[in-house]
């Protein structure tokens, strides 16, 4: 199909650049408003044009030749990461693989023909040693057979699970003890222990009977129940003698079953602050929503009563559920009584039951996801996905769980599931000979560590970065700052890089759920607490929940003492990354981070009075009497020659108006753009003052009217978030109370990044070449002249960093995961205007229309997004670059072959 003359297209251009208009009369702020709510008004510009510039159209000018050069040996690269559709094509990208590889594995790059073009804008040889490396043998995992101890409920009291390469118990939320027969309670209180009570003191406000002992009385936290405490988790129900009551079990019941009526959940906003004292006289108490009652709770027709939302008296229905929806896992609806599966590690494999992100795994099945079996017990057993079909889009077989060199057809189901088939490759092509290294080995720590973080956290939306959606079991993405750490373990253990041998990892990661811990379960109840027993300094139980998992695997593993903790990683992602890791562990380990500060000599930076790591502290019994600041004392926050910022994770709908999920690039009329937290209402200090200094610039130089510089806070910049970010040609990139998202927000969109943060890394700054596509100013030069500095950069410069951009933008977005994936392809054909079952004659023409972006745009839109080179694929390709200096001089010769390394874990063995 001919495409689109440029005269054409300069229409729609035209027609954008009138949106443009300045109000001068108008106040800067009312000019800003203003255009943000033609904006909305008009959609969001939906007006696809070629750019800030059209190309030249002489061929002869000097424009035109560098405009040329640039596009055949950048763009062609490009080209080969599937930005447009045709025939034949894969649909889907690879674990490791490249285009047109058969096998998966793409061929030593030898700079012809575009085979390096997977490893461009890199730098040094990590990509392409990935690619050239030889394949490990397949070999069956070691399955344990240490026996774990039983009552007469079953193997660990039947609620726990037994780790058979150690013969040890792993416990749900309420139980403790060898064999999980000893109740952990974690009850709802008012308050937390102060410096004189006993540290192993647990502070709580309920009596015998689960209720509150005085509601009238003083203190809040986010447990503060005026309902039925569950003690085991401290969350809140309806009482039992309410009609919609938590209603405890029939006696001796299992110790699994937790209820006979689960009842209707009273959430963490669901505070009456009305209430009656022990006199019976009705009175305000300095917890609760002043606007509710006890009676909105209890009354007859009230939360706890009532058969539809509309009998709920209006200030509980909003409180209770409502527009906030119901924090209780599982739970949907207006009164929240509709129930759906809860989420957990790859469901559990199919080989669990799911309670709030803990695997009570069936009978022989063990591990954090139940994906192991033990040895001598039959593998080739129905997984729950075949009675629960709602499951199977969710289960993804691991690899490192076959008993048997996979077939090819199992690996293309297995691999296209978790989102790592190969580029072109397809079920009837012959299956991978062995795998590619790095081999890693995931912990199984205990769910004190991980899983019970989500029992504990009393929200639904934090801690994950999925969720069922309602009774119908679909499922749906959601994003905070923190999701990584939960994305990345679930990946991980699904992807053909885990492996169950220890003695072969090339790595061990540690599933350490610090984040979620730190917020939202830190300080909601009295327990648990890691070091010092108080919310009020996280980073001293940060610290010591990482120290207490290090010991655990030194008591049970040797593999930390073999090699010094060299080849142990672990993920950093709060706002300060590993500015406050022990040292003990830091000066070894690999840490993923997503703070890349690289001061020897650091203070905290955050504005949150609790996460500052430079506060002392000391508490009677807690780390022999020392400051808790000499655990991590010495250490820079980020060593790059070890370390790696790492991603955010972004889901789909994020960067939904992208080339890079298919849609045609906008015009870009915003010269700079950055919305969100600009400091207005906190400390000085909160992102080095760069977001104030930039927003208090704009206001009062009239940038928004005079260059088109937008720089506020969501209501100020109304509108569509990826709408803006895909029209602007820059995009600042500036602190928060640590790390922000902003450079993953430009890149995904094809924003060019304005770093404003002096002394720090930004997302791969140590592999890729960013500085090929970004621009970076020191804290000190942020002045007024920066519009001019932004405009004096030559339309050819900004074309030929847009083009580099575009070679390396995939990386930053996590495309593996079924539930990803499936998201990925549905924007994508969204961007396109086709839907799954169009016919493919059909499919193909649609594709053919975008493909009237001139051959010469910088940003074509990606119709396949090249999965075997996103942001998780990106962190194992590095990840293979750094087995040789774990494992010392000699690595190079021993970095495929199996069985490196001594000890091994105890009673493991590998009958199948």
């Amino acid at each position: 199909m001919a495409r689109a003359p440029l005269a054409a297209l300069c229409l729609v251009l035209c027609f954008a650049l009138s949106a443009s208009t300045s109000e001068s009369s108008s106040s800067s702020q009312d000019v800003f408003a203003g255009f943000f709510r033609r904006l909305m008004k008009s959609g969001g510009v939906p007006n696809p044009g070629l750019g800030k510039r059209a190309l030249p159209r002489d061929a002869n000018t000097t424009e035109a030749v560098a405009s040329l050069y640039d596009h055949h040996i950048l763009h062609q690269s490009n080209k080969a990461l599937g930005t447009r559709g045709r025939k034949g094509r894969g649909s889907r990208g690879g674990g490791g693989g490249g285009s047109g590889a058969a096998d998966g594995h793409v061929p030593a790059c030898d700079r012809s023909g575009g085979k390096c073009s997977l490893c461009a804008m890199t730098r040094g040889a990590w990509c392409e040693e990935y690619h050239r490396q030889d394949r490990v043998p397949w070999k069956p995992g070691p399955r344990g057979d240490r026996e774990c101890p039983k009552t007469k409920w079953g193997v660990c009291n039947g609620v726990g699970n037994c780790h058979y390469d150690i013969g040890v118990c792993q416990c749900p939320a309420g139980w403790k003890g060898r064999a999980c027969d000893a109740p952990d309670k974690r009850p709802c209180t008012n308050g937390h222990k102060s410096q004189n009570d006993p540290v192993d003191l647990i502070v709580t406000h309920i009596g015998a009977d689960g209720m509150d002992l005085d509601l009238s009385e003083g203190g809040w936290t986010a447990s503060r129940c005026a309902g039925f405490c569950d003690a085991d988790r401290a969350s809140c129900w309806c009482p039992p003698d309410t009609k919609h009551g938590r209603r405890p079990p029939p006696p001796d019941s299992p110790p699994w079953v937790r209820w006979s009526q689960r009842g209707r959940p009273i959430g963490e906003a669901c505070k009456p602050g009305k209430v009656p004292n022990k006199e019976g006289k009705v009175v305000e108490n300095d917890w609760g929503n002043k606007g509710m009652s006890l009676s909105d709770l209890w009354g007859p027709k009230s939360w706890c009563n009532a058969d539809s939302a509309g009998q709920v008296p209006s200030s509980a229905n909003q409180a209770c559920g409502g527009w906030r929806g119901c924090q209780e896992e599982g739970l949907h609806g207006a009164l929240c009584s509709d129930v759906s599966e809860e989420t957990c590690l790859n469901q559990c494999s199919g080989r669990g039951e799911c309670d709030s992100g803990f695997c009570r795994c069936l009978d022989g099945w063990y591990g954090h996801d139940c994906a192991r079996r033990k040895a001598g017990e039959p593998t080739d057993v129905p997984g729950l996905q075949e009675s629960r079909p709602w499951l199977k889009p969710l289960v993804v077989p691991v690899p490192a769980a076959a008993t048997e060199p996979p077939t090819a057809a199992a690996t293309a189901t297995a691999v296209t599931a978790a989102g790592s088939t190969a580029a072109g490759s397809t079920a009837s092509e012959q299956a991978p000979a062995g795998r590619l290294r790095p081999l890693i080995y995931i912990y199984d720590l205990p769910p004190e560590f991980n899983s019970r973080m989500h029992q504990f956290k009393l929200t639904n939306d934090h801690c994950g970065y999925r969720q069922f959606s309602g009774p119908s079991n679909s499922s749906e993405l959601f994003a905070d700052g923190y999701s990584v750490e939960v994305y990345f373990h679930e990946v991980l253990a699904i992807s053909p890089h885990r492996t169950f041998d220890p003695d072969e990892a090339d790595f061990f990661y540690l599933p350490v759920y610090y984040t979620c811990w730190m917020w939202p379960v830190n300080g909601w109840a009295d327990t648990p607490f890691w070091g010092a027993p108080t919310s009020w300094h996280r980073p001293s139980n940060a610290a010591n929940l990482w120290l207490a998992a290090k010991r655990w695997i030194q008591q049970h593993f040797p593999y930390w003492d073999r090699r010094g903790g060299r080849d142990h990683i672990w993920m950093t992602n709060h706002d300060e990354g590993a500015c406050y890791m022990p040292t003990e562990i830091y000066n070894s380990s690999i840490m993923l981070t997503h703070w890349g500060r690289l001061d020897l000599n650091h203070t905290s930076n955050t504005a949150y009075g609790p996460d500052n790591y430079s506060t002392g502290l000391t508490w009677p019994d807690i780390n022999g009497g020392r400051d808790v600041t000499e655990l991590w004392a010495g250490h820079p926050c980020y060593d790059p020659k070890k370390d790696l910022v790492i991603p955010g994770f972004k889901p789909p709908e994020h960067y939904k108006r992208s080339p890079l999920l298919g849609f045609p690039p906008y015009q870009r009329d915003i010269l700079l753009y950055l919305r969100g937290d600009v400091g207005k209402h906190r400390l000085p200090n909160y992102s080095r003052g760069t977001r104030q200094k930039l927003y208090k610039l704009s206001q009062a130089h009239g940038w928004i009217a005079e260059h088109r510089i937008f720089i506020g806070e969501k209501y100020e910049l109304v509108g569509d978030y990826s709408d803006h970010l895909a029209r602007s040609v820059f995009c600042a990139v500036v602190p928060g109370d640590g790390y922000a998202m902003r450079f993953e927000d430009a890149v995904l969109h094809g924003c060019l990044p304005l770093v404003i943060m002096d002394r720090t890394h930004a997302v791969f700054e140590s592999i890729l070449d960013i500085d090929g596509f970004s621009l970076r100013i020191s804290e000190a030069a942020l002045d007024e002249h920066l519009p001019a500095l932004l405009k004096a950069i030559a339309p050819e410069q900004i074309e030929r960093m847009q083009r580099r951009l575009a070679l390396v933008w995939h990386r930053y977005a996590y495309a593996h995961g079924p539930l990803v994936n499936t998201a990925l392809r549905s924007a994508t054909q969204r961007s396109l205007g086709i839907k799954e079952d169009d016919p493919e004659d059909l499919r193909e023409r649609m594709k053919e229309l975008h493909t009237q972006v001139p051959p010469e745009h910088p940003y074509q839109p990606v119709h396949n997004f090249p999965v075997h080179t996103d942001a998780f694929a990106t962190i194992m390709q590095w990840l293979h670059s750094r087995i040789k200096d774990t494992r010392g001089p000699a690595a190079g010769a021993t970095t495929a072959a199996p069985g490196v390394g001594g000890g091994g874990g105890g009673g493991v063995t590998s009958e199948q």
